[in-house]
């Protein structure tokens, strides 16, 4: 009769020890890919309010700030209205109108 135990049905009672070392080698390998990936994605990604404007610059037409909530899930209302006013006191964009019918506009420099 066979013996029991970790690998032995495959020539010998081994223990456990291949299998935890191909377990570790897989998940080491995973972990370095997923570090590689979110490198290439996030490396310089820089604070919300880094975010919010790059988004502000990416708008070719007039937007609301609820564009910009869709474009930068996470933010809160208040810091895209704070980077809007310091945009605007800076001459970057522009408001027009005003309450929910309100849109902003990127001034070209």
């Amino acid at each position: 009769p066979r013996e029991g135990g970790w690998g032995g049905g495959h020539g010998g009672s081994r223990g456990p020890h291949p299998w935890v070392e191909y377990f570790w080698g897989t998940l080491r390998r995973a972990y370095r890919e997923f570090e590689e990936r979110v490198g290439a994605i996030g490396t310089g990604r820089g604070s919300k309010s880094d975010h919010v404007r790059a988004a502000v610059l990416r708008r070719p037409i007039p937007f609301a700030i609820s564009d910009l909530e869709r474009d930068c899930p996470g933010v809160s209302r208040d810091l895209i209205r704070l980077v809007l006013g310091k945009m605007r006191k800076a001459g970057e964009v522009e408001l027009l109108g005003r309450g929910r019918g309100a849109r902003w506009r990127r001034l070209e420099a």
